[in-house]
């Protein structure tokens, strides 16, 4: 089975790809039709998600795991002086919020780009929108990890795209160790909600995937991905 695409779904590479087409939409939009005042609003769009993307969920992340770090300071450790609270991100002239849906609005722009008389191949490939073909019997899973502010603790959550496979088989590493099988998912996101090791503060998680299909595990690793999780 093939499937076809050109938005990526890790977020390092959609921070590539928005770009792309933020910088050439204002040339090849009013081209294939789209108004002014609608590629004003789609840079907009595009402005607000990689600002969300490079600096505002890194920072709202680095803020939780700080507070769990303090919370479990504060109560579990001696101390002879007092520790004021570690105070969160402020951001400096943050770009003005959009509505929520901008991949429709993108995707919806995109269809109506390539229903233009006047669109062409050149067009697609300077936007960045002609699909390529992704035999998912073959490739290995892309994956983007995060860290979200859990109960007790950070949490590790794991989103990926299935592409018609029935799931994906989790192992993970942690601290430089064996390769350790985590989980098998049929949902997404998934997420790795143990605690730290006994008698860690911090710990290194590195993630694989692979397909799972017909209740076996199959093709290629994907990339090994890192994050530190810290008390």
């Amino acid at each position: 089975m093939t499937t076809y695409t050109y938005f990526p779904n890790a977020c390092a590479d959609q921070i590539i790809w928005l770009t792309q087409y933020a910088n050439k939409l204002p040339i090849n939009g009013p081209i294939c039709q789209i108004t002014t005042q609608e590629i004003t609003d789609t840079l907009f769009d595009i402005n607000y998600y990689i600002w969300m993307l490079q600096h505002w969920h890194p920072a709202i992340q680095f803020d939780a795991r700080e507070a769990t770090a303090y919370k479990n300071m504060m109560i579990n450790q001696l101390g002879y002086e007092a520790m004021d609270y570690p105070k969160p991100t402020v951001f400096v002239a943050p770009p003005t919020a959009v509505k929520p849906g901008i991949q429709k609005r993108l995707f919806s722009q995109i269809i109506r780009i390539k229903a233009s008389i006047n669109y062409n191949q050149a067009i697609g490939h300077d936007l960045g929108i002609i699909a390529t073909p992704v035999g998912i019997s073959h490739l290995p899973p892309d994956f983007c990890l995060t860290l979200e502010l859990g109960v007790e603790h950070s949490v590790v959550r794991i989103d990926f795209n299935k592409y018609g496979h029935a799931g994906i088989w989790i192992e993970c590493r942690r601290n430089n160790e064996d390769w350790a099988f985590l989980a098998i998912t049929t949902l997404k996101p998934y997420k790795d909600e143990r605690p730290l090791a006994i008698g860690y503060t911090h710990e290194t998680r590195e993630y694989r995937l692979r397909w799972w299909d017909k209740s076996a595990p199959h093709g290629d690793w994907s990339a090994i991905q890192k994050i530190i999780l810290a008390l």
